[in-house]
């Protein structure tokens, strides 16, 4: 493919879709690194790696990597709501930007914030699988994106079966929780990365003419 022959969604700011989510594992893999002398994934919370006290290079890659990410994915987010036509989609989506802003947040008010912080992560956890939810429930009236439609449905009850066998103790050596958020993000990058394929192969052509 060409560059004149490639869609709007591999030009600025289409491809934040793909770039967003990948700064932010990058942030993570690096804050990681930098404090494999205590951190676990048994034991600790992602959230720890931006905690100014448990190492300053790692907390801020961690946490400017969050926020960048959270700032691409809005302006990816606001470029695909002006490109859609369907009005469930763009309805459905809201959730997902108000996700972003949460996101955005945990960066800025790391656990060195206080309660803020709690505030902030248990919103962004929250509230990215209604996005997922509202936006499968409206595309499936459309046949082609039954799949797309069924799957967005049933991951974020992969979140929340992760999330409650934490809470239930299903996991006794989980005294952490970053198994239960990377899994849970790992559901959202895999169903935002899905959204900019479809696009890319004009799947999405019912919700943009």
């Amino acid at each position: 493919m060409t560059d004149k022959e490639k869609g709007p969604s591999r030009e600025f700011p289409g491809i934040l879709g793909i770039i967003g989510p990948l700064v932010a594992l990058a942030a993570i893999a690096v804050a990681i690194a930098l404090s494999l002398s205590w951190f676990t994934w048994e034991g600790n919370a992602l959230s720890d790696l931006g905690n100014y006290n448990n190492g300053l290079p790692a907390a801020i890659i961690f946490n400017v990597g969050l926020v960048l990410t959270g700032i691409l994915l809005l302006v990816f987010t606001y470029w695909f709501l002006r490109t859609i036509t369907d009005l469930p989609t763009k309805i459905g989506l809201i959730p997902f930007f108000i996700a972003l802003c949460f996101l955005i947040g945990i960066g800025v008010f790391s656990e060195n914030a206080g309660d803020i912080h709690f505030v902030v992560s248990v919103g962004f956890f929250g509230s990215f699988p209604f996005a997922m939810w509202f936006v499968g429930l409206g595309l499936f009236r459309f046949r082609n994106l039954w799949w797309f439609s069924i799957l967005s449905i049933i991951l974020p009850f992969f979140s929340i079966y992760m999330w409650t066998s934490w809470f239930g103790g299903v996991f006794p050596f989980w005294t952490g929780n970053s198994i239960p958020e990377i899994t849970t993000a790992f559901t959202g990058i895999g169903w935002l990365w899905l959204i900019w394929l479809l696009y890319d192969r004009s799947n999405f052509s019912v919700i943009t003419q």
